[in-house]
């Protein structure tokens, strides 16, 4: 058990709204887990489902088996958390409920920016790999023939050839070195005041910091409605939304937040001091508190964070592809030239 995979999210999303829909049909919870694990096809969900069901026969909650599971990151603290309150509130069929929209939304929500990421990735990686086989095959060859009838080079041609000949000799180093410096990141980001340092800089990034910005507080805040709507204390709540945070600043923000929470202090005057959410949905919040409404005015606040965030995506994609398609044409047209330019010299030699 110790190597088994977790849920994926369209796995936790897809479990949710079968058991919510079992257990609205007044199926029995023992019996509701026995009928999806023999539904699923999966074996990552028939094992971890059998470990829940195990427990749940032993007398545990739905909560405590769900906290018990052998990958832990299949159920966040937030999903138990809400099924923790929908069990003490006696209705967790319609927790469960309002639980399966929520992860549906998460899940298209990631669908979506995968997607639109995809495309630019591909680009790139044909681009990489096109050049690559340009300067490691095509042009090593070529050059050899011009440099063969004691052609005289250009300087862009000499560039060109030293860059070839790098990576030809050195290529398998540079990658060597790129995997080491990878593994040194890796080490650098366990390092808990090391990642708050980077988190915190990224955040100040031009294009990026702004767009993971908005991703953080439109989770946080659905996370956050979900949760104060299922009946969970709001300081308990606070600390259920931080777990789906990325980022380990603005993670660190909403703790110092639900502390002023703790001692007495409103959400709004709690989180206004704080980057966790911009100015509007600061006083959806203000609002919500006001009139008693705070779920539904978080949100709403999500509802207009995701919106801007695909907005933003949209925005981004929109700059990056044509740019990657101005810098990847240019640098072909700098290999081109590079070859062309002694040919044009020689043919005016012979002309």
């Amino acid at each position: 058990m110790l190597f088994a995979r977790r849920l994926t999210n369209s796995d936790l999303c897809l479990v949710t709204q079968q058991l919510a829909t079992l257990l609205e049909a007044s199926l029995p919870l023992d019996d509701a887990l026995k009928a999806i694990i023999e539904q699923s096809h999966k074996k990552v969900v028939k094992a971890t489902l059998s470990q829940v069901l195990s427990q749940v026969t032993e007398g545990l909650s739905l909560a405590q088996a769900l906290a018990l599971a052998f990958h832990p990151k299949s159920f966040p603290e937030a999903y138990i958390a809400t099924v923790a309150a929908g069990e003490q509130s006696g209705h967790l069929a319609q927790v469960l409920m309002r639980l399966s929209s929520y992860t549906q939304q998460v899940q298209e929500t990631q669908s979506r920016i995968q997607l639109a990421l995809l495309y630019p990735s591909i680009i790139m990686l044909v681009a990489l790999g096109v050049l690559t086989l340009l300067l490691t095959y095509v042009v090593p060859q070529v050059i050899e023939v011009i440099v063969n009838m004691d052609q005289k080079l250009t300087t862009l041609t000499v560039g060109l050839i030293a860059v070839s000949n790098f990576l030809k000799n050195q290529g398998m180093y540079l990658l060597l070195a790129g995997l080491i410096a990878l593994a040194a990141l890796n080490l650098v980001l366990k390092q808990h005041h090391l990642r708050l340092k980077i988190h915190k800089g990224l955040l100040k990034l031009p294009i990026l910091g702004p767009y993971l910005a908005i991703f953080n507080a439109a989770r946080f805040s659905k996370t956050l409605a979900l949760l104060t709507s299922s009946g969970v204390p709001i300081v308990e709540a606070f600390e259920g939304a931080q777990a789906v945070v990325n980022n380990l600043f603005i993670r660190q923000q909403i703790i110092e937040a639900g502390l002023v929470i703790r001692e007495g202090s409103s959400i709004f005057l709690a989180l206004k001091p704080r980057s966790i959410l911009p100015p509007i949905a600061l006083h959806l919040v203000a609002s919500g508190e006001t009139s008693g409404r705070l779920a539904q005015m978080l949100d709403q606040a999500a509802d207009q964070l995701d919106t801007q965030l695909q907005r933003s995506i949209g925005i981004a994609l929109s700059l990056i592809e044509p740019l990657m398609m101005l810098v990847m044409g240019g640098l072909v047209l700098v290999i081109v030239m590079a070859i062309l330019l002694p040919i044009f010299d020689m043919n005016q030699m012979v002309g």
